[in-house]
């Protein structure tokens, strides 16, 4: 299944918040949110805390955990030969409900390669179960296999992230999946051409960063407009649109920027841009900012 991850309440934002300042002045815009793929999950609620983009806040109350026939996250749950899945009753890779599918003998295992058959979001892969092909080859439906895992308990790898995919689309079932988490400044997400985008549909920034797929077309340049966190090429975000000159889109690409080297890479980009602070709230990503538009 291909995911993929929207932007803010008006299709402008990222997975990601927009960035914050380098300084301590409060910087109130939003990013576009995350990534997903063609079906791409979405991620566990933004943080109730202002951040550097906080001018309107994402609709955090909704419960994540998906419901359906069966339990994603529960690799026994379907009985032998059968497996939990997102079903998508079209080939849009946006699933319709949680059922039980059939499983195949020999199956790929979390993070190799995997094929998906018939359509994007049959239900039916050549993964484990408890986990299920995250495509980036719809034309081929190849992908790679990433364990679906409990929100409420993060139980992925101490180097991934529990991201629940489609949790800003309403009536869709949300798909907590454990994705890698990675660097947003040397884009080290494996295999190449995976995106690292923020990790959660926040507009107040203050997230952090997982890979995902890329989208299914041409991903965006520098000060392109986007509508989804994966829609730009590696080494740019999708922030709202008071962040980026020129922007005349809800949300547009920007550079991400490494806050100790300054503002100059920003300002060869454009004069009045700064080096903005994401504000992660992990210390792996304290040198991480983004290139925007001082708050006025």
């Amino acid at each position: 299944m291909a995911l993929t991850a929207g932007c803010g309440d008006d299709g402008g934002g990222g997975d990601g918040a927009a960035p914050g300042s380098t300084s301590s002045e409060d910087t109130s815009g939003s990013a576009a949110p995350t990534t997903e793929p063609t079906t791409e999950p979405t991620t566990a609620p933004a943080s109730d805390s202002s951040g550097p983009f906080d001018s309107s806040a994402t609709d955090d109350s909704s419960d994540t955990s998906p419901s359906g026939e069966c339990i994603l996250w529960e690799p026994d749950d379907c009985g032998a030969g059968r497996k939990c899945m997102p079903y998508s009753i079209e080939d849009d890779g946006i699933p319709d409900e949680i059922q039980c599918c059939d499983a195949v003998d020999n199956p790929a295992l979390d993070g190799e390669p995997c094929t998906a058959q018939e359509y994007n979001g049959s239900c039916v892969d050549d993964c484990a179960p408890g986990s299920m092909c995250v495509l980036d080859d719809e034309d081929s439906l190849t992908g790679l296999c990433r364990s679906f895992c409990d929100p409420s308990g993060n139980d992925c790898q101490p180097d991934q992230t529990c991201k629940a995919f489609f949790e800003l689309l309403l009536g869709v079932p949300n798909l907590p999946t454990c994705m890698d988490r990675c660097d947003p400044l040397s884009q080290d997400c494996s295999p190449p051409g995976w995106h690292c985008i923020p990790d959660t549909p926040t507009e107040s920034g203050q997230s952090g960063f997982v890979c995902t797929p890329p989208p299914p077309g041409t991903p965006n340049g520098m000060f392109d407009p986007c509508a989804l966190a994966n829609q730009c090429e590696p080494g740019l975000v999708c922030v709202t649109d008071d962040r980026v000159p020129g922007c005349t889109f809800a949300s547009c690409c920007t550079a991400f920027c490494d806050l100790g080297e300054g503002d100059s890479t920003c300002q060869a980009l454009h004069p009045d841009m700064e080096c903005v602070d994401w504000m992660s709230p992990d210390p792996m990503w304290e040198d991480v900012g983004a290139c925007a538009l001082p708050q006025g």
